[in-house]
Order: structure tokens, then sequence, then C-alpha cells
């Protein structure tokens, strides 16, 4: 990828971020939701979800925040009938503002929620009016067949952020050893970077900005937003890391490698696409959420096409010397890791709806870790070298004379290389 079509590529992302920091700052909802922090007449829940084995209990504090001239009472009630309250009802009123009720798991659910039934003013009076949004009070429950496997969710989830957060180093550090980047195909490169610069908006505008919050909030009530603080900080790393392997390309040997014509037509209809979804955005015709969605599936389309041309320039130079085992090794653990923990946490719930459900999530990871056991059959086994063989050795320099010791497969498979075009 040439210098002014990265330019042209981050001047556009560049863009969306400035596009909705403006609407941020002029945004009416915005100081209405400020007005909603500091007007009270709210019921707080304490904690506002919970994780409960069969047949434990825990409690939840209530507490309302406003102005009451009058005593309510306030009555429970679950989505299902995998949990038992006790009591389902309790009183608040202008001298008590805070009372608790216990849950206890009944049987195994992925997700359920205390609600607020009714409210009831004491004085007869027959008015079941409550003093705040019943809607805002809620709390999530999951009951769980045990809290082991749920710290096993927890330590594979870190397992596969650390793993892939370090699978770029590898490329990184033996493109700096060897002085080159030959063996790297740039096809894989340019698309891996459109697809972490689509999935890292992706993660800002859903993380950071509020109105994105807000349409997924509508379109999909009482659930929590889909990304954590972790995506946003691995999705930025991984940009960072490419851009660092795409500037090496610039200075490093690099023999005659190109970026291929299919990828240049290729990576234009993912970026036209991703533009006339900002422009159209910008116009009103889709909202912000239709927008960043149609990222996310910019960044689908990269990872299932993205390891090809990394294939088949292994194929065509019958060697795999210049592209990082180390990376593969620890794309796959991170893959293997993830679907893991789907699988640990379908069965500490009894849903598997992660997989039907969601089968977009697990088929990209299962299409990255095929991928991977066909790089590993690549290096460690149709062209496997002895370690001598994948080293780029540069001999010491005086002034009269320097040379550069090639292996013989380098020899041999950099005139092929020449023709990365397909």
């Amino acid at each position: 990828m040439t210098y002014p079509k990265l330019i042209v590529l981050f001047i556009f992302f560049g863009l969306c971020f400035a596009q909705r920091a403006v609407n941020d700052f002029i945004e009416p909802s915005l100081i209405d939701a400020a007005n909603d922090i500091f007007q009270g007449d709210k019921l707080k829940t304490t904690p506002d979800s919970i994780s409960l084995v069969k047949g434990e209990t825990k409690q939840i504090t209530y507490t309302f925040s406003g102005n009451l001239t009058k005593t309510i009472k306030v009555y429970f009630n679950t989505t299902v009938n995998n949990i038992r309250l006790e009591p389902n009802v309790f009183i608040v009123s202008p001298i008590i503002k805070k009372a608790s009720l216990n849950a206890t798991g009944l049987d195994v659910t992925s997700r359920t929620f205390i609600d607020v039934y009714k409210c009831e003013i004491v004085d007869g009076s027959g008015n079941d009016t409550c003093p705040f949004n019943k809607t805002e009070s809620f709390v999530r429950v999951k009951v769980i067949h045990s809290h082991a496997i749920e710290i096993l969710v927890s330590v594979t989830g870190w397992i596969y952020f650390v793993a892939w957060s370090i699978s770029f180093y590898p490329q990184i550090y033996l493109n700096w050893k060897r002085g080159s980047v030959e063996g790297l195909n740039f096809d894989f490169l340019v698309l891996n970077i459109i697809g972490f610069a689509c999935y890292t908006v992706y993660n800002w505008l859903m993380f950071f900005d509020q109105s994105v919050q807000d349409l997924y909030f509508q379109k999909h009530e009482r659930s929590l937003i889909p990304v954590l603080t972790n995506d946003v900080v691995f999705a930025t790393h991984a940009l960072l890391a490419c851009i660092v392997t795409g500037v090496q390309c610039f200075f490093y040997e690099r023999a005659q490698q190109k970026v291929s014509y299919t990828c240049m037509g290729w990576s234009s209809i993912l970026i036209a696409f991703s533009a006339i979804s900002f422009a159209i955005t910008i116009f009103s015709v889709i909202d912000w959420l239709q927008f960043i969605n149609n990222l996310s599936y910019v960044k689908m389309a990269v990872t299932l096409s993205k390891y090809f041309p990394q294939v088949i320039l292994n194929i065509r130079r019958k060697s795999t010397v210049g592209w990082s085992i180390g990376n593969v090794v620890l794309d796959f653990t991170g893959g293997s890791m993830d679907i893991t923990q789907m699988v640990l946490q379908a069965s500490n719930t009894d849903d598997w709806s992660g997989f039907y459900g969601n089968p977009v999530k697990f088929g990209l990871g299962l299409v990255s870790m095929i991928f991977d056991i066909v790089f590993l059959i690549q290096h460690y086994c149709i062209y496997r070298h002895p370690a001598s063989d994948v080293s780029y050795d540069v001999v010491q320099t005086n002034e009269n004379s320097s040379t550069t010791n090639l292996n013989p497969v380098e020899i041999s498979t950099s005139n092929e290389s020449q023709n990365n075009h397909y």
C-alpha cells in the first residue's frame, strides 16, 4: 500500500472520530442525561448483577434516591422461576430509604432479571404509581453450575487476550532480525490494517459514545454493550502493531514483493463500502449503530479473506521462511482459548445459544484456527527446513566490502516471490 493510500485511509477514520466528537459536544441528549443524574427519584440496586450457584443465596440492596412524602410498598418478581426472592416486597418511606432482599438460585440459567412488579402507597388510597422508573430498577441474575468453571472462563479469557495481543510481535521481531520482510505477504498486511482499523473504530464508538450505546440499548433492551475495556485496548494495540509492521515494509529488504492487483481491488471495495457507510450516516440515512455494524462486517470479510494470500505465497515459494510461525502459534492459542471459553460458558449455564445464535463469532474463530493449522502443516511438515535454513545472517562489513549471506532456500525462492500478483 502506498503512502497516499495510507494517508487517505487514516483521514477517513479520523473523520469518523471527529464527527462523533462534534455530535457529542452539541448533543442535547447528553444534557438530558446529565440532568437525570442530579434529579434523583431512582431506586438503585447494589449490585446490579449477580452470579449464583444452585442453592446459593446472595443479598441485593435497594436504595431510593429522591424525596418521598409517603410510605410505599415495592413488590418484586422474576422473569423466570429459576430464583427465589425472600422477601419479595419491602417498604420505603421518608425515613427508611434502603432495604434488602435475598436471591437464591434454584435452577441454572444464563440470564434472568429481578424486576419491580408494582408499587403500593400504604395510606390505602389505592394509588399504585411508583415514584421512580420501574424499568430502570432491575438486577441481572445468572445461575450457574460451578464458580470454579466461572473462574476457568475468566482465566481462558485472559489467556486468549494475552496470546492475541503479543501474537503481532514475533513477525515484527523476525523482520527486524532479518532486516527483510521477504516472505511476509503484503496482501495479508494490507487487509489486516483495514480490518483492525474498522474494528478499532467499532470498539471506540461502542465503548465511549453514549449516543451509540443508547441506540444499542433501544434494540437490545437490558443487554450489556458487547465491548469491554480489553476489547478497546486489544483493537487499538493490534492496529498500531500492524502499522509498525507496515512501516517495516518501506525500510527493510522486500525484493520485488508488492501488493497484488487482486488485493488492491478487494481492499478498494472494503474501503469504499466503509466510506459510503460513513457518508450516508452523516446525511442520516442510517444511524451510527448501523455504521459501526457495517464496519464489523468489513472486519469479518477481512478475516475470511486475509489468510489466502499468505498460504498461496508459501506454496509458490515452497517455503515459510520470512513468515513467523510464532505469530501462528499464538494466534492458534488465542483462537482455541476463545472457543474453549465459549464451551465453558455454555456448559456452566446449559445455554448453547452462543454457538447457533451467534454463528459469526464462532465461525470466524474456527476459520482462523483452520488457517493456523494449514500454516503449521506448511512450516513443520511440507516445507520443513533445518534451523540453519531459516536464518538471515548479515556478515560483518568493512569499508572495502560488504557481503550478505542468504541461505539456499531464500535464493531459490526470491525470484518466485517477485511474481506475487494474484
